[in-house]
């Protein structure tokens, strides 16, 4: 009888290991989103877990019981309001797949041609006294600045995309409470560095005018003109404005956007974004700041990032910028995980797990 007990207890051990094998597999699986719920399902054998209040709306426009509409900027799966969490909720930008799902219109897809012509990039940076907070930390617990984090990513993204082509230029925007352009376009990128490293102030902003970033850009940059066929000629260069921006209290704000949608209007401009922010609390408006940035991005073809606390979601960030803009795919739609999980490497993983069922 005792040997049945003894038998049995190492049943369910084995079993209870077997099931959280398989649970560590699908949260693998979710985590880098590499396939469909339903997929894991079939393959793994156990249903993945999502929370969702199904009083909330899930989808831009729709409303729930209550009348509440949807906003684009709100966690789909969670079923939490982003001032409930300390980490902002990225738009609902739907990957390619998620918008033939829910039935959405698809992003007109780029007619350029894929090829790596030159980059006129223009850093815009927030020089405001709030990038100069130790929001963030390393794993060694050194406590870091949005500051610094700017500095080593600007180095890193530099001198990687100067080994990639040597013909990029870069230029420099500081932004306080309106937009200075500090450097003019350099094929250098020390001198970028060395114009960063000469702010002796970074000063208290209560505001930010957008409209002044963007009516600098359209004075001091002449968007290349269309020449034949779009979809054969490349661009002579193609322009690209980075925000670097870590205000928690201050949304990005327009007036006119009249150079804004200019600039817009150009199959050659392009705009990406990285927002450095507090943990969300109701001393401020992180999530409010981080939509203003979001609303950016007119095309679906922006790359939007937001990163706190964890120094290496920045250098992810930056790193996933390099990419050329008619080289990349939509930001939802790109995977940079070595060895993407396919079906049928969850398949082979999976069968070498033996079924819970044929143990007991």
């Amino acid at each position: 009888m005792e040997d049945i007990d003894s038998k049995q207890r190492e049943n369910h051990s084995e079993n209870k290991h077997l099931v959280k094998a398989k649970h560590k597999i699908v949260s693998d699986i979710r985590e880098y989103d590499v396939i469909s719920d339903s997929e894991v399902e079939k393959c793994v054998g156990i249903k993945p877990k999502v929370t969702v209040n199904n009083n909330l709306p899930q989808c831009p426009g729709q409303k729930n019981d209550e009348g509440i509409e949807a906003s684009g900027n709100m966690l789909r799966n969670s079923g939490t309001k982003h001032k409930e969490s300390t980490q902002i909720s990225s738009r609902n930008r739907l990957s390619s797949a998620d918008k033939n799902c829910h039935g959405l219109d698809q992003t007109p897809a780029l007619r350029c041609p894929q090829v790596n012509t030159k980059e006129k990039i223009i850093f815009c940076v927030d020089v405001s006294a709030d990038m100069e907070k130790p929001i963030f930390r390393s794993r060694a617990g050194d406590k870091m600045t949005s500051k610094q984090l700017v500095r080593k990513g600007l180095s890193i993204f530099l001198q990687s995309k100067q080994k990639l082509d040597k013909k990029h230029e870069y230029a420099l925007i500081f932004l306080k409470e309106d937009a200075t352009w500090v450097r003019d376009f350099t094929n250098v990128p020390r001198d970028i560095l060395i114009v960063l490293d000469d702010i002796f102030e970074w000063c208290e902003c209560d505001s930010c005018d957008a409209d002044s970033v963007f009516n600098t850009v359209a004075r001091k940059v002449e968007m290349p003109s269309i020449v034949g066929d779009i979809e054969m000629i490349p661009p002579e260069f193609t322009v690209r404005v980075i925000m670097l921006y870590g205000r928690p209290n201050c949304p990005l704000v327009f007036k006119t956007k009249e150079s804004f949608n200019l600039l817009n209007t150009s199959p050659y401009f392009f705009l990406d974004a990285l927002y450095f922010h507090e943990p969300l609390s109701d001393d401020n408006k992180c999530q409010e700041v981080f939509d203003s940035i979001c609303d950016l991005d007119q095309k679906g073809l922006s790359y939007i990032f937001g990163a706190s606390r964890n120094q290496t979601k920045v250098y992810d960030a930056m790193a996933q910028m390099l990419a050329h803009p008619l080289q990349r795919p939509i930001q939802h739609d790109a995977a940079y995980r070595i060895g993407s999980i396919s079906v049928d490497a969850v398949h082979q993983i999976v069968s070498s797990i033996p079924n819970v069922d044929s143990v007991r």
